[in-house]
């Protein structure tokens, strides 16, 4: 298929290319996608991407040669549809779940994926009906493909009502893959101290306040302990609890990191924490990914953001989210058993490689803007309905 004459156009919420180039803050996922846009630039006529509100309108050119645009947040949405119709394109890949962008591709026959990133909002009564109007529009023959990050994106799709043999998960390409890290073993009577890492929002919902608690029991046994607190948010409470704990000493909190070294940190700790409790509303599946790729050992709670991935004694150690005292003896046995700890840091790799997805951004969209009949057959093969997906045994169901 003769690619030249053909306009790309990504939709998005915001465009975050300009600022983010200049200011050197795109992150792995922002730097994936302009990277597939710019060597999109190269085949086709023109490739672009507008954004949904900033705080000025604008029309610029990247060095990369990709076309930035943003609408200034004072205007209307028909204003956004006629920059939209302005670029002229050939080809839509939407990722905002708002069926007028849909509808205006389907008016003017211009081929179109969607290309969710976010989960659908919580369906109060309006939320229904605009997630009906959204299922209807998205079903449409003229939309090729509704694309979505992860399988519970496409599940969230599924439940209000999108055609599943159109779903296609995808997700992001790992930055490190795990085989470049090998297994570890548990030092033997370390003369250093016992580095343990936690990664994550410091929240109390993420069980920070009784991973410290468990830190102060763990040196009453007498563990020689460091802890590591790697990310951001209220430190300063964490900070004073850990003085009354009086482990302050053996306390590091790491706020100021780039992202994509996150792995490495994690890589130098000897254990890696993830004790949130269940009433915590984030997602740590990139968290999750970090500690699987750099071998390091995992203690976390029993989540069930998290018990879809590990299981007990398989790939980790589990215990009962908010129970300190139970935090505090894992910790303790999976120091204490040197063979346990060398299985569960062998285990990463094939866990980690059962938690990505066959297809990713790229080469999803790479297949649809080629069009033919193997490019369809190959994207219908890693639909939602796939027996890929549904032979996907739980790798962690919690085991007492």
């Amino acid at each position: 298929m003769d690619l030249q004459h053909l306009r790309l156009l990504l939709i998005q919420h915001t465009e975050p290319y300009r600022d983010g180039m200049e200011k050197g803050t795109l992150n792995a996922e922002q730097l994936t996608m302009l990277e597939g846009l710019t060597t999109w630039g190269f085949q086709l006529q023109e490739v672009g991407v507008l954004g949904c509100s900033s705080d000025q309108p604008y029309d610029a050119m990247l060095e990369t040669g990709v076309r930035v645009m943003g609408s200034g947040l004072a205007e209307a949405q028909g204003a956004i549809v006629r920059r939209l119709a302005d670029f002229c394109p050939t080809h839509l890949v939407i990722d905002v779940p708002d069926p007028v962008f849909f509808r205006w591709a389907i008016r003017n026959q211009v081929r179109c994926i969607a290309m969710f990133r976010e989960t659908l909002a919580d369906p109060g009564l309006k939320q229904r009906w605009d997630n009906y109007q959204l299922s209807k529009v998205l079903n449409h023959g003229s939309v090729d493909w509704v694309g979505g990050l992860g399988l519970k994106t496409c599940d969230a799709l599924a439940q209000i009502g999108v055609l599943q043999d159109k779903l296609i998960p995808w997700g992001w390409p790992p930055v490190n893959r795990a085989e470049t890290f090998a297994p570890k073993q548990l030092r033997s009577q370390p003369a250093a101290p016992i580095q343990i890492a936690y990664a994550g929002p410091l929240s109390a919902t993420r069980g920070i306040g009784d991973l410290l608690i468990a830190l102060a029991q763990l040196k009453a046994k007498g563990w020689n302990i460091y802890l590591k607190l790697i990310g951001q948010g209220d430190s300063q409470r964490f900070a004073k609890q850990a003085k009354q704990l009086l482990v302050a000493d053996r306390v590091e909190f790491i706020q100021d990191f780039p992202e994509h070294g996150r792995v490495h940190l994690i890589r130098q700790a000897d254990i890696v924490v993830m004790p949130s409790r269940h009433e915590s509303p984030e997602d740590s599946s990139t968290i999750l990914k970090d500690c699987l790729q750099a071998h390091t050992p995992i203690v976390a709670s029993d989540h069930p953001m998290l018990s879809g991935s590990l299981s007990h004694g398989n790939n980790a150690i589990i215990f009962p989210a908010g129970n300190i005292r139970a935090l505090c003896q894992s910790i303790d046995y999976l120091l204490s058993h040197p063979e346990i700890y060398t299985k569960l840091s062998a285990a990463s790799q094939a866990t980690w490689l059962a938690l990505h997805l066959p297809v990713h951004w790229i080469s999803l969209l790479d297949h649809w803007l080629s069009g033919t009949a193997d490019d369809s057959s190959w994207i219908q093969q890693y639909a939602l309905t796939a027996p890929l997906y549904q032979r996907q045994p739980p790798l962690l169901q919690h085991s007492p």
